[in-house]
């Protein structure tokens, strides 16, 4: 919060008081012309009302300011990401410390947050460790709000995530799995046997490491040749992003594996009469929906028998098979920052500079699927 550090000076030649505060880099000056202290406490007021206008509250409640972030985020970030830490907001950090003054918060209160969360799970089902940090990073983000506000200065160093939290059980497809992914088409629809529409997508999808997101916003115009640029995600809600982070938008070279699956793709789309910027759209043409992806991508596993695994993780499949290349060559491709540990994050146990990246990742995936 800007204070004033001056008071206001009576001018004889004017006979008015008058004073001169700065707030934000302007400078304003005001005045009353009422003799005696009371028109110093006057001036005085005016400057301070200036001065304060806009500001916060400063006896604002912890669940106050949070909608209040909340509604900013609305305006300035995807419906996404605003609707993640509402959820946060309304499970954990209201019920832990929503009836507590913002500017008497401290490290432990925020980790006490941390520690609710623990203590209550949503649903009662533990929580991932993957999960206490998205918790950690939106209590941050709150107090570097509230820093913005001016009601705390309050800079958390030392949350940490509860040493019992749930490790992640993000899986990998099996290579048996990823020979049925290659070798078979069919899916059911209404009790029908049936072409699966999404078919080249998902196998796209394992041999480049590309996210549901970033599989549904590709177009035409992003490859050229054998070069493939990540420039925009459709996330779960439907909205045209920039990607899932700073490194999520990249260009790398197509394996010969996945060019193969492009001309299928496309003789696909030329036999079903589909004419559409995207690489991989929907049966209308426009591009795909996550959640109807996702339900295409269970009717289709259960049918064929495949591991119960989700589209996300064809990523981590993707990963998993490519574990023993040079990381240099692996992490352009994942849109990974470089301090990321794209191999510890990703890398599970499966049995079993860009053109030579390609090259590498096409003999991994052939010699999975016997093609070598």
């Amino acid at each position: 919060m800007s204070k004033r550090t001056t008071v206001a000076k009576w001018l004889p030649k004017y006979n008015r008081w008058q004073i001169k505060v700065r707030k934000d880099g302007v400078r304003k000056t005001f005045t009353c012309p009422i003799p005696g202290r009371k028109g110093q406490i006057e001036c005085h007021r005016k400057a301070d009302a200036w001065l304060e206008e806009g500001l916060t509250d400063p006896n604002v409640r912890v669940s106050v300011l949070f909608d209040k972030m909340i509604e900013q985020l609305k305006i300035n970030t995807s419906k996404t990401h605003w609707r993640h830490y509402e959820q946060f907001g309304r499970l954990y950090i209201k019920p832990a410390k929503g009836t507590k003054r913002v500017a008497s918060l401290t490290e432990n209160d925020l980790q006490d947050i941390v520690t609710y969360a623990y203590e209550h799970p949503a649903k009662g089902k533990p929580l991932s460790e993957k999960t206490f940090k998205d918790i950690i990073a939106c209590i941050k983000y709150f107090i570097k709000y509230a820093r913005k506000e001016q009601v705390t200065k309050l800079h958390p160093e030392n949350l940490h995530v509860p040493h019992g939290a749930a490790k992640s059980n993000k899986g990998t497809l099996l290579p048996d799995d990823l020979i049925k992914l290659f070798s078979s088409s069919k899916t059911t629809w209404h009790k029908k046997e049936i072409d699966e529409w999404f078919i080249h997508a998902w196998r796209f999808e394992v041999v480049t490491g590309m996210r549901p997101g970033e599989i549904a916003g590709l177009k035409d115009s992003d490859i050229k040749n054998n070069i493939c640029s990540i420039k925009r995600a459709i996330n779960w809600e439907g909205e045209v992003t920039t990607g899932k982070n700073r490194n999520a938008q990249r260009t790398f070279v197509i394996p010969e594996i996945g060019m193969s699956i492009l001309r299928d793709q496309r003789q696909m789309l030329k036999r079903a009469g589909i004419i559409s910027p995207y690489v991989f759209p929907d049966v209308d043409g426009d591009h795909f929906l996550q959640p109807k992806y996702n339900k295409h991508w269970t009717t289709y596993r259960d049918y064929n028998g495949l591991s119960k695994r989700t589209p996300y993780e064809m990523r981590h499949t993707f990963f998993s098979a490519v574990k023993e290349l040079p990381k240099e060559l692996i992490k352009p491709m994942g849109g990974h920052s470089k301090d990321f540990d794209t191999f510890g994050h990703y890398g599970h146990e499966l049995p079993g500079e860009a053109e030579k990246a390609a090259v590498l990742v096409d003999t991994v995936f052939r010699n999975l699927l016997g093609r070598g």
